[in-house]
């Protein structure tokens, strides 16, 4: 099998433990948590007698965000051990595995967050892109 689905998989499993990590600490996290309340409030425990949850479930969603950064981090290395095994390089597949990374945490950002994507930042990642695939292309060279 291609390395390619690995790498994949890897850099997308690396974008999403760092925006675990965002949500731990972050104050969207908050929002999202009075979001998922209002939602099982008004749907599943309406019959429950009203009482103040929203301090111990506040408590369990960062615990379920912070298992998930090391979730995701054990499914990135497990995939991108993978990949290394399957690739002919291990540049190649880190250049997969970066672009990926670059365009998830990209798109995550921006979604999740509100974080700008301006014209400098897309500049600098296809920079450093490029970079790494022409250091693939030279890799592979040195290696014919």
């Amino acid at each position: 099998m291609s390395f390619i689905p690995y790498a994949v998989l890897s850099g997308i499993f690396a974008s999403l433990s760092s925006v675990f990590a965002k949500l731990f600490s972050d104050q969207r996290t908050e929002q999202l948590h009075d979001v998922i309340l209002a939602f099982l409030n008004t749907h599943c425990f309406s019959l429950l007698p009203a009482m103040d949850q929203s301090k111990y479930s506040l408590l369990v969603v960062r615990g379920i965000c912070f298992g998930l950064i090391f979730v995701c981090n054990s499914l990135m290395w497990a995939l991108f051990t993978k990949a290394l095994h399957a690739a002919p390089s291990s540049i190649q597949t880190t250049t997969v595995n970066g672009a990926v990374n670059f365009s998830v945490s990209a798109l995550l950002g921006y979604f999740i967050f509100d974080e700008p994507l301006a014209l400098s930042w897309w500049m600098g990642a296809s920079m450093i892109l490029s970079g790494t695939v022409l250091l693939s292309r030279t890799q592979k060279q040195k290696t014919d």
